[in-house]
């Protein structure tokens, strides 16, 4: 019985509350941010593939490759990156040919992710690496790290909330208002940090001695937020 009361109560009182926001003064603006940042790592995405008419022929030919990567990296001598294996796929080797296909042996496939916490030095010095270490193909994507995507994800924030104060008080010194009071914030959140492709078609190098470095320059990316703020005032009395 209390809580059907409780329930008819609130079922009065929200249409009440609802009335009462609509009769408000209110003042609605956007506030905006943007800023320009550079990114600090690098995702490097290496695709090994392998192919022979036995699948463990073509797994043993994949794992060669993918070994003779790891090995490359440590013998380098180079710190600081994370590499991590994934997608490991053995499929029939199909080839098309004038509309038709046929089976031909079996292809292996991986995808090796060195996540490189720089963009300078050690990223080119891990690139040269990779040229010389067996045939393959790799792309890399600019990016922010965690701790860049959080403190500039609070920075555009407050710039977009001090943009709204902005526009609401600029409103309310064109119309003789003397004083605004947040009534309302609406804030999605979830900005993209999308990272930024190196050469998205990708890089391959046939042999070692084809290998020229490219170089490496990390554009700047423009992050960019939005948040929607009502203002409300006291109105002035008739005269």
């Amino acid at each position: 019985m209390k809580t059907f009361l409780l329930f008819f109560a609130l079922a009065l009182v929200g249409p009440l509350f609802q009335a009462i926001s609509q009769e408000l003064p209110q003042i609605s603006v956007e506030g905006q941010s943007e800023i320009q940042v550079m990114p600090d790592q690098a995702l490097l995405t290496v695709m090994l593939r392998a192919t022979a008419m036995e699948t463990a022929k073509a797994t043993a030919e994949l794992n060669k490759k993918a070994e003779e990567v790891t090995a490359a990296l440590e013998n380098s001598g180079l710190r600081g990156y994370e590499l991590t294996a994934e997608n490991y796929y053995v499929n029939v080797n199909r080839v098309y040919v004038k509309g038709s296909s046929r089976d031909s042996g079996y292809v292996a496939s991986q995808t090796l992710k060195i996540l490189v916490r720089d963009t300078g030095e050690k990223l080119l010095s891990i690139v040269q690496v990779l040229h010389g270490s067996t045939d393959l193909e790799f792309q890399i994507a600019y990016q922010l790290s965690a701790e860049k995507k959080k403190r500039y994800g609070e920075e555009l924030v407050k710039l977009a909330i001090a943009d709204a104060r902005v526009k609401g008080e600029a409103i309310a010194t064109a119309l003789d208002i003397n004083e605004i009071v947040v009534h309302r914030v609406s804030y999605q959140g979830g900005q993209s940090f999308d990272p930024v492709v190196y050469r998205a078609k990708g890089m391959r190098m046939e042999a070692a001695d084809a290998a020229v470095p490219p170089t490496l320059q990390p554009g700047e990316q423009t992050l960019s937020e939005r948040v929607h703020i009502i203002y409300t005032f006291a109105q002035k009395a008739p005269r």
